[in-house]
């Protein structure tokens, strides 16, 4: 049986048109690919941020990639159809391994990616990368890790924790007090105060572990 894993991977790539994100207040998000062209792999990217405008006219300018459609969305928001030779491209790079894509964002020049790979194409994608990109984080992901975490996560205190945010806990200011919502599901303050601060912990730790994008 094959083994695969799941792969977080940080990387500048110099030449190519994410560098450029470097320079602007955006975030991009990759929606799809299509690598049907010898040649060429076409791709559609959602970008958020204040400078969206001033990206995509210079991506309208580059070298490395060439815009075929940009859909303007909500303000600030815009659907942006391109595509980009194959050659020493991280995405199909992504492709030819066979790999399957779980998230995939670009933000201050570095593409962030959650991957899962097959165990045997591992030494290829990290030779790859380091021979193609400025790879700043390659590591494997422990789902085994995040099950443990997540086991230790109650649905009551999720229960909890969704009701303190519905009734405005979280608001500044608050929206309602602690005593209110105990009050409200039969429980002591500090009974509530407990469950509350176990589940922040929990979910904070997931977070900050980059586990996020794998839930």
């Amino acid at each position: 049986m094959e083994k695969f894993s799941v792969l977080s991977i940080d990387l500048f790539h110099p030449g190519c048109w994410t560098s450029l994100t470097d320079k602007y207040e955006v975030n991009v998000k990759l929606i799809s690919q299509n690598f049907s062209d010898d040649d060429f792999f076409s791709s559609r990217v959602l970008i958020l941020g204040r400078d969206t405008k001033k990206l995509i006219n210079e991506m309208r300018t580059s070298k490395s990639v060439k815009v075929i459609k940009v859909y303007s969305m909500d303000r600030g928001a815009f659907l942006v159809d391109f595509i980009c030779p194959k050659r020493n491209a991280i995405s199909n790079l992504i492709h030819e391994t066979e790999s399957i894509v779980v998230s995939h964002r670009i933000v201050d020049g570095t593409e962030k990616w959650k991957i899962v790979a097959n165990v045997s194409f591992i030494p290829k994608i990290l030779e790859s990368l380091e021979r193609t990109s400025n790879l700043i984080n390659f590591k494997e992901i422990k789902l085994s890790e995040l099950r443990k975490l997540m086991s230790k996560l109650t649905d009551r205190n999720l229960e909890i924790l969704k009701i303190a945010y519905e009734r405005g806990l979280f608001d500044y200011p608050r929206q309602c007090k602690l005593t209110s919502i105990s009050n409200e599901i039969g429980i002591k303050p500090n009974t509530l105060l407990y469950h509350i601060r176990k589940a922040e912990k929990l979910l904070l730790e997931i977070l900050l572990d980059e586990y996020y994008s794998l839930l």
